[in-house]
């Protein structure tokens, strides 16, 4: 039995009372007796949906609560209970013992300074490495998790690097200072499946080489059971229940655990396959470049979309697949009239939309054909407004004139539509979870009654269970409704679930297309058959696929040199 490195005796995180002047409430509790127990070499899951408490208990640990947040229970690292231990014990504990990685590497990372700023800034002012030595030590370590040509690496900045990179380089910079402990919180749920593939298969070399225990906090239950060795269940705040992760789903006992494994299975929505005549859409020869930096100075030609084409039914539903950087989302952007083509067309019931619209009426008369779904609803949404007064103006624009009492008949209508509660309206996107501010992002594409609405990784960001309830409601409006969808998305079991046909794109070509069932059963494409052996599944193993030929593992050596700690924190 290996070494007990990281625990959690019932746990308790409670948010501060909102100030009401005179009438005082008591502290919000939001986890209740969370108990957990990690051992070094071994790798934990903890899933749960949004609101489950999962980041919220992975961030007492880190001591990364908001101001006033208090917590109650016991947090011991290598034993110690982190609550007993003096501040500067405390931030030794946490700055040597504990590595955190984070969802959006982007937004942690400063876009003006290099990446062998980044690297380099803990291991000269905290560990105090002289700046050559820090130097090659970053070099090492972006190695270490498979990133090829470090030099060049490092001089780049972060807009120079895909998300997939990105993540690789928090890794690389959390590993730094040789942490036992590795905290991930939902690090792949932005990322297309070959790359959540290379950065799970960089955390297991890692956690093969240097010992780490792992705690992988996710809502894919799916991929927590391929690359733990156990899975914690959270709901509303407690653990539920834990479980091997080889046999949880014969092992499983609690009705909700039940319900997340049910959620993960395969499953086609589509019942009745949508033939017309002509199309809604077409798009042939559709061409886009860009000018990016070039690593060897001055600017060179992205190709982005390289003739791509097909046709979408009207009432249908068309899925767009491939990894970041293949084109799906700027072919999208270009429909929508977002982005310019360099060449190719856009037909769209028999009219020319390859040229962007010239006046604002001819803006309005697209957006009543097309409307898009965004993947991040709190940015799409303005965080001053009320549910009602987002869709009161959507239907404003697309209706006018119209009075007051059959604008708020219409909203009516589209909170129904979207299976909102009346009480929703007068909240503000802050006071809604991530699957009811996408409702509502949906509610006011639907506002212009669209015959065409285009989904940019529209469920991505939300848990499983979210995510079926979200895909269940838009194959409902389909078919209610007759709108067209295209769905835009790194997920291939999302897209099989929703769509009756599908394009796969590679580095913004068109690799493979047609019946759903016809492309990811039977897939011609190589690609095609990469992409689906990338999907977690029982007995799966993470691959590193794309940097198995340029880069190496360093040594245990190598990787595990050892920081020299500072005087007066020993």
């Amino acid at each position: 039995m290996t070494a007990l490195v990281l625990e959690l005796d019932q746990v308790s995180i409670a948010a501060p009372a909102p100030d009401l002047g005179r009438h005082s409430q008591e502290p919000r509790m939001l986890v209740h007796d969370c108990t957990l127990q990690v051992r070094a070499g071994e790798a934990l899951g903890l899933v749960g949906e949004s609101g489950s408490g999962k980041t919220l208990s992975v961030r007492a640990v880190a001591g990364l609560l908001p101001e006033g947040f208090t917590v109650g229970g016991t947090i011991r690292i290598d034993g110690e209970d982190i609550s007993t231990l003096p501040p500067r014990r405390l931030r030794y504990i946490r700055a040597r013992r504990l590595g955190m990685v984070f969802q959006t590497p982007r937004a942690h990372l400063n876009p003006l300074r290099t990446i062998g700023d980044f690297m380099t800034e803990a291991l000269v002012s905290v560990a105090g490495e002289k700046p050559d030595a820090a130097d090659r030590r970053a070099q090492d370590l972006l190695a270490e998790v498979g990133i090829p040509d470090p030099a060049r690496r490092m001089r780049q900045r972060p807009s120079d690097l895909s998300g997939g990179l990105l993540q690789r380089v928090m890794i690389a910079a959390t590993l730094a200072m040789d942490p036992p402990i590795l905290l991930a919180d939902e690090i792949t749920t932005a990322l297309d499946v070959t790359t959540q593939e290379e950065v799970m298969a960089v955390i297991a070399d890692l956690r093969r080489h240097r010992d780490l225990a792992l705690l992988f906090i996710t809502h894919d239950l799916a991929l927590a059971g391929a690359v733990c060795d156990r899975v914690a269940v959270m709901q509303h705040g407690r653990t539920v229940e834990t479980l091997r992760a080889a046999t949880m789903r014969q092992d499983a006992s609690d009705p909700y655990t039940q319900r997340l494994l049910s959620a993960t299975l395969p499953g086609d929505l589509i019942a009745d396959r949508v033939e017309a005549e002509a199309p809604v859409l077409s798009v042939g020869g559709l061409r886009k470049t860009f000018q990016v930096r070039s690593p060897r100075g001055g600017r060179e030609e992205l190709v982005a979309v390289d003739d791509v084409g097909f046709t979408l039914a009207p009432g249908g539903s068309l899925g767009i697949v491939g990894e970041s950087g293949s084109g799906k989302s700027t072919t999208a952007r270009i429909i929508c009239g977002l982005e310019t083509a360099d060449a190719g067309s856009v037909t769209v019931k028999g009219a020319d939309w390859t040229r962007p619209a010239r006046s604002a009426a001819d803006r309005r008369a697209r957006a009543r054909i097309a409307q898009m779904v965004f993947q991040d609803p709190y940015q799409s949404l303005d965080p001053r407004q009320t549910v009602r007064q987002c869709l009161s103006e959507a239907v404003a624009v697309h209706r006018r004139p119209i009075g007051r009492d059959e604008l708020d008949a219409r909203v009516d209508e589209l909170m129904d539509a979207v299976m909102l509660a009346p009480a929703l309206a007068a909240q503000r996107p802050r006071s809604l979870s991530g699957g009811q501010r996408q409702r509502v992002a949906i509610a006011r594409a639907l506002a212009a009654e669209p015959e065409i609405l285009v989904l940019d990784e529209a469920v991505s960001a939300l848990d499983v269970t979210t995510q079926v309830e979200i895909l269940t409601l838009l194959d409902g409006i389909r078919r209610t409704t007759g709108v067209a969808l295209l769905m835009i998305s790194h997920d291939l079991t999302t897209v099989r679930r929703l769509c009756d046909h599908v394009v796969v794109m590679r580095s913004g070509a068109v690799v493979e297309q047609g019946p759903i069932a016809d492309v990811l059963d039977r897939p011609h494409a190589e690609y095609t058959r990469t992409l689906l052996d990338s999907i977690p599944r029982a007995g799966w193993v993470p691959r590193r696929r794309l940097t198995a030929r340029t880069s190496a593992l360093p040594t245990v050596a190598t990787a595990t040199t050892k920081i020299p700690t500072p005087r007066g924190e020993r």
